[in-house]
């Protein structure tokens, strides 16, 4: 019998993996983001500024686990009438394959060459000569021939994120991506003009 068990995150565990994914060594964003709590979001939203207050795992049975990231713009930053995250090229593999065709009987070997080189190594040792007369007959090899690997991809452009919500008057906005690295990423590239600060709300 198959059990099927629904994975279930807290959102804590969605934000702790969010700030190890943002505080990784070889991350732009290690000295950049700036880590606030409750008491601070007032005065930060007066000013430049973009914070992230939530991110959470979604789950649903049989599907791809997704991650919601809550943003706040604050008062001094640019609010866009809309936002659509620009692409990111991938490349997918439409046919691989590799080609590969049997040979048989392609040459034969002569067994008395083979055989005068086996002796010959041990004798040099003695200075002695043997002969090996006596007859082992001609083999067939067979072998591959291997003509290489092909594959075909096609280059595609893939959504880096989709916009869930976007409020305006309220300057929120909530973006959905398929991994944590693609919700680091598009904060590169938010479009709320330039010099903004970006903070993450510790709750």
């Amino acid at each position: 019998m198959i059990e099927f068990r629904q994975k279930v995150f807290s959102e804590y565990d969605a934000m702790k993996s969010l700030y190890n994914e943002l505080m990784r060594k070889d991350s732009p964003w290690r000295y950049k983001i700036k880590v606030i709590d409750t008491s601070s979001l007032l005065p930060v939203l007066r000013g430049n500024n973009v914070v992230i207050e939530r991110f959470v795992i979604s789950t649903q049975a049989f599907k791809k686990d997704k991650f919601r990231m809550y943003l706040k713009i604050g008062a001094k930053a640019k609010m866009p009438d809309g936002v659509r995250l620009p692409g990111k090229p991938v490349n997918k593999k439409l046919w691989d394959s590799s080609l590969k065709m049997n040979a048989p009987k392609f040459f034969q070997k002569n067994n008395s060459e083979l055989e005068q080189r086996e002796f010959d190594e041990p004798n040099k040792k003695n200075n002695k000569k043997k002969n090996n007369g006596g007859g082992g007959g001609n083999g067939d090899i067979y072998g591959n021939i291997e003509f290489g690997h092909i594959a075909i991809e096609r280059e595609m452009t893939m959504p880096r994120g989709e916009t869930l919500e976007y409020d305006k008057k309220e300057r929120s906005i909530v973006l959905e991506f398929d991994s944590i690295q693609d919700a680091v990423a598009a904060l590169n590239i938010l479009p709320f003009g330039l010099n903004y600060n970006m903070y993450l709300l510790d709750v």
